[in-house]
């Protein structure tokens, strides 16, 4: 009996090891996915898109808010010059929330959110909590990974001209 359970687990764990490879996030060297999400608009969007430099990714509000912060100081065309990218995971907030109060406020926002609004959507990017991952890319791979915890830190992790 305990065989069987042992090539059953050993089954298992087997058939589940490429799902695991997969949902680790990324690292330093890596290249980034070719993805498609949808933003603030609902109109799709590649990911990481041609010219990307770097990858803003944010999943709690706070976190949120100073990449809002750093975005709106910046402009619309100061994020294209400098190849930026804001990914955001709103798939831990309730449908209610981003329907009625998150979505129409994005709107507003005069540049593009990619919006991950399903959890393994964003399964790859490496995250810290209550902090921005910001990810410089060349080429599409990663060339540096930073954590920042207000817009002064993004700006400085993002390596502004």
């Amino acid at each position: 009996m305990q065989r069987r359970t042992f090539v059953f687990s050993a089954a298992i764990a087997a058939l589940a090891w490429p799902a695991l490879a997969i949902a680790s996030p990324l690292t330093v060297g890596d290249t980034l996915p070719q993805l498609q999400f949808e933003n603030q608009h609902g109109k799709t969007e590649a990911f990481p898109g041609a010219g990307t430099r770097v990858v803003l990714f944010a999943i709690e509000k706070a976190p949120s808010d100073e990449v809002n912060t750093f975005l709106t100081h910046l402009g619309v065309e100061g994020m294209h010059k400098e190849g930026i990218v804001f990914l955001a995971d709103i798939s831990g907030m309730p449908g209610f929330v981003t329907q009625t109060f998150a979505l129409p406020k994005m709107r507003k926002r005069p540049y593009s959110i990619l919006l991950a609004n399903k959890p393994e959507q964003a399964v790859f990017m490496p995250h810290e909590k209550d902090a921005v991952t910001v990810m410089q890319v060349d080429q599409g791979k990663i060339t540096h990974i930073a954590f920042a915890r207000d817009a002064a830190a993004i700006k400085t992790a993002v390596g502004q001209r």
